[in-house]
């Protein structure tokens, strides 16, 4: 007897064990991705991560369960085909023209695809409150899980920097994803802070803000830094707006930290990663400057005034620019050289002398993308250029995420993607004007602040639309913001948080 008590004790934690990973495997698996980021960073290798292997097969059998267990398939699968045709015909296209790595540009076709991919399976999986419940449980433990997971880099000394020696603490990430991380820190800032204004505690209320506060500024990014006034102000507005348009009392301590807490960012800024790291450049680029302008005026030229005609005619002048725009750009960027002649770049930058816009990384990969654009004909401008051609020929990878999604995958892949995410605008404004006042929540704001984010995030900063790691957030909050707008009846405020 005493074997067989043991044999159904055993058996019924094995059926505890499936019920609650079955009740609860979103929550899990946001929970799992701080995880996959820190799993990659100490598992790191020339051949790549454990953690992108992981997130490869989330992407491909997550879309391959619910084909196989959705009663309604129609949808579902019209959604897959569209977003499969559109990255095959890229790669026709990049075969007609010739790759330089085929493997390459359709591994990057599959990260970029992710993201509505999962939105797609998101949309299916969270149909009522339960799931959505688990998602917000599950942003909760992640934005725990990375908040410690920086402070124990910190303190035991293995935190990997955001710019360099002493100029921002990204944590356990690996150096291609310290930019893309700070993106995933914004977005968890956000819920961290809706966690606050949801508590009755008031050191929940206090504390909570706080720490992301000092996690946000030590990160170091501008997108960091910005986040703070969107997501502080953002949520003591809408606070005061909520006493005023439904008559709720008014969390006075909330509304005092969030602002207070705001304040504190602009006395801080001289102290931040981000605003030492601008004022370098910035020093850097004035010095540059006055260089050209004084060998420009000893030429008797005036550098305000001069023209294209004057460059390209006179081959002193031409020379002077010639020795500038090397000096300014080649050293980040030396295969634009070998590839495009002296007077294309200067074209491409309308044969400025601003040093501010010489320096620009971001502006400087743009430029090598549009002149690889402006050398592609027009199947190439409707599908895309080759991605292997400008990362591994040009050792560039465009930034800012729009920008890349026009040259990489063209006007076709441009506008569905630009068309699939102004869908989920489309349903915020439709939902807001169906019933304002039940729409007007707590829960339906801070999908709407992290929306509003990720679209902003993705033109100034990147990474949102492209990483794996920072794209699954984006395509959670798409899949709440549908459940939000199209699943849960208009008459319902469902500002509701219950336990997982």
């Amino acid at each position: 007897m005493v074997f067989g008590d043991r044999d159904m004790s055993e058996n019924y934690k094995i059926k505890s064990m499936k019920n609650y990973i079955q009740n609860h495997w979103l929550m899990l698996l946001i929970i799992l991705q701080p995880v996959l980021d820190i799993l990659a960073y100490w598992t790191k290798s020339p051949e790549g991560t454990l953690a992108g292997l992981i997130r490869l097969l989330i992407m491909l059998l997550l879309p391959l369960y619910l084909l196989f267990t959705l009663k309604e398939k129609r949808a579902f699968v019209l959604s897959m085909a569209a977003i499969a045709a559109v990255c095959l015909l890229h790669i026709l296209n990049c075969l007609r023209i010739g790759y330089v790595s085929m493997s390459f540009d359709i591994s990057y076709a599959a990260k970029t695809a992710q993201m509505p991919i999962l939105a797609v399976c998101f949309i299916h999986c969270i149909r009522n409150e339960q799931t959505r419940n688990q998602a917000y449980w599950g942003l909760f433990f992640a934005a725990a899980i990375t908040a410690a997971s920086v402070g124990l880099a910190w303190i035991t000394g293995t935190a990997n920097v955001t710019y360099g020696d002493g100029l921002g603490i990204s944590g356990w990430v690996i150096d291609d994803n310290r930019c893309a991380n700070s993106v995933i820190v914004v977005t968890l800032a956000a819920f961290s802070v809706f966690c606050a204004v949801k508590s009755e505690k008031l050191l929940v209320n206090i504390l909570v803000p706080a720490l992301t506060l000092l996690v946000l500024l030590s990160n170091g990014t501008k997108a960091c830094y910005f986040a703070v006034y969107v997501i502080f102000t953002g949520f003591a507005g809408f606070m005061i707006a909520e006493k005023f348009i439904k008559g709720t009392k008014l969390k006075k301590p909330v509304v005092i930290t969030l602002l207070a807490l705001s304040l504190l960012a602009v006395v801080l800024t001289p102290y931040t990663p981000m605003y030492k790291v601008r004022f370098a450049q910035t020093s850097f680029a004035e010095l540059n400057q006055s260089e050209i302008d004084k060998q420009l005026e000893d030429m008797g030229y005036d550098p305000g005034s001069i023209t294209r005609e004057d460059i390209l005619n006179d081959p002193q002048v031409h020379q002077v620019y010639e020795y500038y725009y090397r000096k300014m750009l080649w050293n980040i960027m030396p295969n634009m050289f070998d590839r495009f002649t002296i007077d294309e770049i200067m074209a491409e930058y309308d044969f400025t002398t601003d040093a501010q816009t010489l320096i620009n990384v971001r502006q400087l990969k743009s430029a090598y993308a549009s002149m690889m654009w402006k050398h592609s004909d027009g199947l190439t401008h409707l599908f895309g250029i080759d991605v292997s051609d400008i990362w591994l020929t040009g050792s560039c990878d465009l930034e800012n995420d729009w920008p890349a999604i026009f040259y990489y995958y063209g006007y076709l892949g441009f506008g569905a993607y630009g068309a699939f995410v102004a869908y989920f605008a489309l349903l915020i404004i439709w939902r807001l004007l169906k019933n304002f006042k039940t729409a007007f929540t707590t829960d339906n704001f801070i999908l709407l602040i992290t929306f509003a984010l990720f679209i902003g995030l993705a033109q100034f900063s990147g990474s949102v639309l492209r990483r794996p790691n920072v794209s699954f957030y984006m395509a959670l909050v798409l899949g709440l913001i549908y459940y939000q707008t199209r699943v849960k009846p208009v008459t319902e405020e469902n500002n509701l948080w219950r336990k997982p």
